[in-house]
C-alpha cells in the first residue's frame, strides 16, 4: 500500500496522541475544558454620583455582576480628577468617566497623566444642559448673544462673569464653549471657566455662580 506524505504524518500523529493518552486515567479523556469565569474577579468600581452612573450600581445591588463571577464593589468618588486617577493608579480596576477623559489620559492631554484606556462601554449619549443663574435670567438672557453686552460690562467693571464646567477634557466644558462662542463670547478671555466638581455644582450656583 502506497501512502502520500500527508497520510502518514496524519496517522503517525493519531498514534503519538495515542500513546500519550495511554497512561492516563479511565475518563479523563475529554474532561478538561476552558475556564470560563472572569480574568479578573475583584473589580472595584469608580462613579460620581449622576444618573449615569445608575448602569454600574444597579448591576451590583441586584447581583448581575456577581450572577458572572465578579466580587464587585461600588466607590463614590468627590470629582473627576479623583476618578481619573484612581483609574489610572489601580487602585479603581473600572469607572464612570465623561467620554473625553480616557482620550486626555491616553495622549497625556491638559495635565492628564498618560495612561492608554478604553471605553468598553457607553452609559449615556448627551443629555447635559446649560443652567444659568437667576441673576442672568433676570437680566434677559435668553441665547448666547445676550451674554456678550453682560460679559463686556463686568470685564470692564473688573467684576469678570464666571462661568462653570465639570472637567476641561469633558463634554460638558465642550457645549459650554461652543455655546459661548456662538455668541460672540470668548471663553477664555471674555469670562472666567472654572472646573468644579459635579456634587458642588448646585450650591456653587446658589452662591450667585
Amino acid at each position: 500500500m502506497k501512502l502520500t506524505r500527508r497520510e502518514v504524518l496524519a496517522r503517525g500523529g493519531q498514534t503519538a496522541i495515542a500513546g500519550l493518552m495511554a497512561g492516563l486515567p479511565i475518563g479523563w479523556a475529554g474532561g478538561v475544558y476552558a475556564d470560563d469565569s472572569p480574568e479578573t474577579k475583584q473589580v472595584r468600581f469608580g462613579m460620581i454620583a449622576l444618573t449615569d452612573c445608575s448602569s454600574i450600581v444597579m448591576a451590583h445591588e441586584l447581583g448581575y455582576f456577581k450572577k458572572f463571577g465578579v466580587d464587585s464593589v461600588v466607590s463614590k468618588e468627590a470629582s473627576w480628577a479623583v476618578i481619573r486617577d484612581k483609574l489610572s493608579l489601580g487602585e479603581n480596576q473600572a469607572t464612570h468617566m465623561l467620554i473625553g477623559m480616557p482620550f486626555a489620559s491616553t495622549i497625556g492631554l491638559a495635565g492628564s497623566p498618560v495612561k492608554p484606556m478604553v471605553v468598553p462601554w457607553l452609559l449615556n449619549r448627551n443629555g447635559q444642559a446649560i443652567t444659568l443663574s437667576n441673576e442672568l435670567k433676570k437680566a434677559g438672557v435668553k441665547t448666547a448673544k445676550d451674554v456678550k453686552p453682560l460679559a463686556e460690562k463686568a470685564k470692564a467693571a473688573g467684576k469678570t462673569l464666571t462661568f462653570a464646567m465639570t472637567f476641561p477634557p469633558g463634554t460638558h466644558a465642550m457645549w459650554m464653549r461652543y455655546w459661548l462662542a456662538s455668541g460672540g463670547v470668548h471663553p477664555d478671555r471674555d469670562i472666567s471657566l472654572v472646573t468644579i466638581p459635579p456634587p458642588q455644582m448646585v450650591a456653587n450656583m446658589k452662591y450667585g455662580w
